[in-house]
């Protein structure tokens, strides 16, 4: 027998307003609470689309380096 799974798992580390109660991510794409830790990926979608997720990544990835390219370097 084989199992698989076919669901595009995302919105388990919701992006949002940092003091909002889900909230895991801010819009720079950090996590809240940790330096120089960011996440890029599904994960980060508020709510699960009804669509496929990769066309989505890709602008979520075009964002984060578009501000990670405009934010200074953590030391």
């Amino acid at each position: 027998q084989i199992v698989t799974d076919t669901v595009h798992v995302c919105a388990t580390c919701p992006i949002g307003a940092p003091d909002g109660p889900m909230t895991v991510v801010d819009p720079d794409c950090r996590v809240l609470g940790l330096e120089g830790v960011r996440v890029v990926d599904a994960s980060i979608m508020p709510e699960v689309p009804r669509a496929n997720t990769h066309l989505t990544v890709v602008m979520l990835a075009e964002h984060a380096a578009a501000r990670m390219g405009a934010a200074p370097a953590v030391s």
